[in-house]
């Protein structure tokens, strides 16, 4: 949830509103849909796009290297080791173009609202740190998804747009597993009727 705060925010300073694509109800991969007539058509989604990418990367490896050290569930061990393995695919591909978009600061450290939510997850009981950690992910997934239609719609960088097509079936599955991943370890989420 406080992934979707920031990128709020990120798109707020940019005359953006966020508008997460719909969920489905079933389970079967859903592909890329174009995204809402209201996205911004300006190179501000590619600047947004190229701080929330990296950021959001940034902490999701830092996030799932935590999971790693204090998850209790096998579930939320593996879908940690899943997310480092992706995530640091994702940092491989990511153009140098990206670098013109955000400044070199900007997009090595975490977001505000990403760090806060590290120490929150650093600082949970640990009895609680496997829900916290997988409610996180949905929302951390359901931004970058934001973010990834934004860019593959409306942004004007090809290697950047070319970068967002390309992961936005990956994202989608990040999104689905964490769903899944919420609900298998006793949680309940706002998806699937619960």
């Amino acid at each position: 949830m406080i992934a979707l705060l920031t990128l709020a925010a990120l798109m707020a300073q940019a005359g953006q509103s966020p508008s997460p694509p719909p969920m489905t109800e079933n389970r079967a991969p859903v592909p890329a849909q174009p995204a809402p007539a209201n996205y911004p058509t300006s190179a501000n989604v590619d600047r947004t796009f190229a701080i929330v990418a990296t950021q959001g990367n940034n902490a999701e490896l830092d996030m799932a290297q935590l999971a790693l050290k204090r998850g209790t569930a096998n579930e939320v061990k593996g879908f940690a080791q899943k997310m480092i393995a992706e995530h640091e695919g994702l940092m491989k591909e990511m153009p140098p173009s990206l670098r013109k978009f955000a400044n070199a600061a900007a997009v090595e450290r975490l977001a505000p609202v990403d760090a806060l939510a590290l120490r929150h997850l650093e600082s949970v009981d640990p009895v609680d740190f496997d829900q916290a950690y997988a409610m996180q992910q949905i929302g951390d997934h359901l931004a970058a998804l934001t973010a990834f239609y934004a860019e593959a719609d409306n942004g004007t960088d090809p290697q950047l747009k070319a970068l967002a097509r390309k992961w936005l079936p990956s994202i989608q599955a990040h999104l689905e597993l964490a769903v899944d991943l919420t609900q298998h370890i006793g949680g309940s989420t706002p998806f699937k009727g619960q």
